[in-house]
């Protein structure tokens, strides 16, 4: 009895500890907290990252390098491919991430990519990144050179250390220098995930250089983010589940001495330092119960915290951004660029915001503004929190000159880089070589353009010819008209097909097509996108034998400028808007200032929605084989987004393939799955359409599209002497068709 007796206490008291250590940890997780939404203006996720985003950070020519795809025990992953480091240009207003390719010396395989760190070395410009990675669940550090040039990383060394067992965060002082937080005390994965809730303060700062290796700072319960004031004097760590921020001052030895802490109220990750005013800024997790457990129906929210005058005796801590989970889930660093603020997250996708801020001058007079101390006077722009009123003076008349002159000048420079950038997203400068295919005859009958092409089981290729388009060269005023060609035999001539039915022909003016064939019936029935006095409507005729019935006209507001079309059903389609808007002038406005505001449209009888949106300029659009996946050409961010059909037709953004050209429309191999691009080398030549500098032609493929790295190759280039304007390549069995947006259409063999 007296054993029993001792076992039941024994018992009851582990429960009671386990029970009070899970109240404790809930209550440092911050379990019940409840986010209320403070959203900035203008949030758009950043594409190509959508598997986290762990850390960033910002090169002071806005560059940010950021990590992604870390696998981290305890939390979600969704993908189990290699993580990778992406870059951003903050000064382009495109801001697309493109991946850093890795040297053949590193094992690529094995990448998981946590917290990172930039050094700069003032004597040669070498710019090094430091990556925590974790192989196999282990801790290391790797150290590359960073080739903005080539966007590349050069692998130069792994670092290694018994004391640097569980790294999460590092903040480079040297070529091979470094501070490094542990977060936890154990190595071993079961000790780590009990670690947590014994609730000990047993996480660490550690100095690593060449000739030393060392503890210089412990205590914490969760050691985290750390980085360095701008000065290089101070050295800022994040305890996690202390809900604080550390201030240490670093010694000639580089050991580290404790001056304060910053209370902040939330589970922060990572920190990043504003070089010009030394803020802190904290990507933190509102409510770490949620981010461990992640209730698809109660997702982790995301909060920006923001620590201005960290070493004044009040320090002023404020939220700049919170979110339940709806925009953007999990939230690990922020880092701000001028106006622009970068939002990244342990396993969801990343943000780009607006920060809302208010530019703050000295007291000006009309006196004062005719002598020279207006470049005195002007304070550095402040954003609206630190921005007092009371403090910003200008008198009414001064502050018309001056607000007259400011408006005046960013006006000039922002259309001045726009241009720019415009002629740089065209590829104005881009010259292309000539790559031929063997055999290559021009189409008879095919004078006036053949903008889409579409090929059907049995070998027959449709063509649309005769666009006239806004913008670009038109060699014919004659209705646009619909040709068939049987490619199964190499002597057929393109045929005209007749019309018959209810539509004006007069004005018909083709654009891209699409075919769906009901298996019920087996009728073929054949979606043109038409433009009669530059209106957008998209025709459905039914083929049979050289002639096409019109079945249909579908117009709907949301169809308001369709370039291309995909067919899905009888009556059910796909459907591409290049422009912005309607207006010519407002979509010519959006383009310049680089905003990606064009859509992809669902249509049926009963439901007309945008299923898609983001596009600088959506151009042309088809479906895999199996109808599973719907692919949209960006012709000016020269890329082909992938997307998953969802139910109720939504879609789901996947991925972006690079392609490196103007690629317009996309045919898809009915075999392989392989996707066939029509595209400009050099956008400039095509809208000019100079005799003396003809517009080129190209065709790229890329296969293996799904897969983690799909290979892109140009199959054909032309300078343009032999076809101008290529906008769409088809392939069936060993033929290769190209077709332009206003010049001939070109057979080839296919090696």
């Amino acid at each position: 009895m007296g054993k029993l007796a001792v076992l039941a206490l024994v018992v009851a008291a582990l429960a009671a500890l386990i029970g009070e250590r899970i109240l404790k940890s809930r209550k440092r997780m911050l379990a019940s907290r409840e986010l209320v939404q403070n959203h900035l203006p203008n949030c758009v996720p950043i594409k190509n990252l959508v598997y986290g985003s762990e850390d960033i950070t910002i090169l002071p020519n806005g560059l940010a390098l950021i990590s992604t795809g870390l696998k981290y025990p305890g939390m979600q992953s969704f993908s189990d491919s290699p993580g990778k480091i992406f870059s951003i240009d903050l000064e382009d207003s495109r801001v697309k991430a493109v991946e850093l390719r890795m040297t053949r010396n590193f094992d690529i395989d094995s990448f998981n990519p946590h917290g990172i760190s930039v050094y700069h070395d003032e004597g040669d410009g070498t710019v090094y990144l430091f990556v925590v990675n974790h192989p196999e669940h282990n801790s290391q550090v790797e150290i590359f050179k960073f080739v903005e040039e080539e966007h590349s990383l050069v692998h130069l060394k792994t670092i290694k250390h018994e004391l640097l067992h569980s790294v999460n965060d590092i903040v480079a002082v040297g070529a091979e220098s470094f501070y490094g937080t542990n977060d936890h005390y154990f190595a071993h994965g079961i000790l780590k995930s009990v670690e947590p809730f014994l609730g000990q303060p047993w996480g660490s700062v550690v100095y690593y250089g060449p000739d030393a290796v060392k503890v210089v700072s412990d205590g914490y319960y969760f050691a985290n983010g750390i980085n360095i004031s701008p000065d290089k004097r101070h050295i800022y760590v994040v305890d996690l589940l202390d809900q604080n921020v550390h201030v240490l001052e670093r010694m000639g030895d580089n050991a580290l001495v404790s001056v304060k802490s910053v209370a902040v109220g939330s589970l922060c990750d990572n920190v990043e330092v504003d070089p010009e005013n030394g803020d802190l800024w904290l990507g933190c997790h509102p409510n770490g119960w949620k981010l461990i457990f992640h209730d698809p129906e109660s997702p982790p929210g995301s909060e920006v915290i923001r620590v201005q005058n960290v070493h004044s005796e009040q320090p002023a801590v404020t939220q700049v951004y919170a979110d339940d989970g709806g925009a953007i889930m999990g939230s690990s660093v922020a880092a701000r660029y001028g106006g622009k603020l970068l939002v990244g997250t342990v396993y969801h996708k990343a943000l780009r915001c607006d920060l809302e801020y208010v530019p703050c001058f000295c007291y000006l007079s009309e006196r004062s503004l005719s002598q020279s101390y207006l470049s005195q006077c002007f304070l550095s722009q402040c954003y609206l929190s630190q921005c007092y009123l009371s403090q910003c003076f200008l008198s009414q008349s001064a502050m018309r000159k001056v607000l007259a002159a400011v408006l005046v000048a960013a006006f000039a420079a922002l259309i001045g880089q726009r241009f720019y950038k415009l002629r740089e997203m065209v590829l104005a400068t881009r010259e292309v070589a000539p790559k031929n295919l063997p055999n290559c005859q021009l189409l008879e009958n095919i004078e006036f353009g053949a903008e889409d092409v579409t090929i059907l089981r049995d070998g027959l290729a449709l063509i649309s010819t005769g666009l006239r388009y806004p913008g670009l060269p038109s060699f014919s005023d004659a209705p646009g008209k619909i040709y068939a060609l049987d490619l199964l035999d190499p002597r057929a001539r393109p045929v005209e097909l007749r019309i018959k039915g209810r539509l004006d022909q007069s004005s018909f003016n083709p654009h891209g097509i699409s075919v769906y064939t009901d298996d019920a019936d087996e009728s073929i029935y054949l979606f043109v996108v038409n433009h009669p006095h530059h209106r957008s409507q998209v025709e459905i005729f039914r083929l049979e034998h050289n002639t096409i019935v019109h079945q249909k006209t579908i117009t709907h507001d949301l169809l308001h400028s369709v370039n291309d079309v995909v067919a899905v059903g009888p009556e059910h389609f796909y459907a591409t808007n290049d422009k912005s808007s309607p207006s010519e002038w407002l979509h010519l406005l959006t383009v310049l200032l680089g905003l990606p505001s064009c859509k992809v449209v669902y249509y049926s009888p009963g439901d007309v929605r945008v299923a898609a949106g983001g596009f600088l300029s959506a151009n042309g659009i088809n479906a895999s084989p199996d109808k599973r996946y719907i692919y949209v050409s960006d012709i000016l961010d020269h890329e082909i987004d992938v997307f998953e059909r969802k139910e109720e037709e939504r879609l789901e953004y996947i991925k972006s393939v690079a392609v490196g050209s103007l690629c317009d429309n996309i045919e898809v191999d009915g075999e392989t799955g392989d996707l066939w691009l029509g595209c400009h080398p050099n956008g400039l030549k095509i809208a000019s359409s100079d005799p003396e500098h003809p517009a080129g032609s190209e065709v790229i493929r890329v296969q293996n599209v799904h897969s983690e790295q799909p290979a892109v190759s140009q199959v054909y280039g032309d300078d343009g002497g032999v076809i101008m304007g290529s906008s769409v390549a088809a392939r069936h069995g060993g033929k290769l068709l190209i077709g332009t947006v206003y010049h001939k259409a070109l057979r080839c063999d296919l090696k």
